[in-house]
């Protein structure tokens, strides 16, 4: 039985997301594939709603670094 994420938990995922791909990018990581690998390993995105959530914040932490 698997329980969603209220909107609450998302929302701080997303925030941890960006802090973390934006160290990741300062640390010298340009490939979206280990991006995106690192943060499906740790926040286990389950719902469409959630994936383009966490996709949305791996954007916004990679370009908030490159802008």
């Amino acid at each position: 039985m698997s329980m969603t994420k209220s909107n609450t938990e998302i929302y701080l995922n997303r925030l941890l997301i960006e802090q973390m791909v934006r160290e990741m990018v300062l640390r010298g990581e340009s490939n979206n594939e280990n991006i995106i690998a690192n943060v499906d390993a740790i926040f286990h995105p389950e719902t469409q709603f959630e994936m383009e959530e966490y996709s949305e914040a791996i954007l916004y932490g990679k370009y908030s670094v490159l802008n």
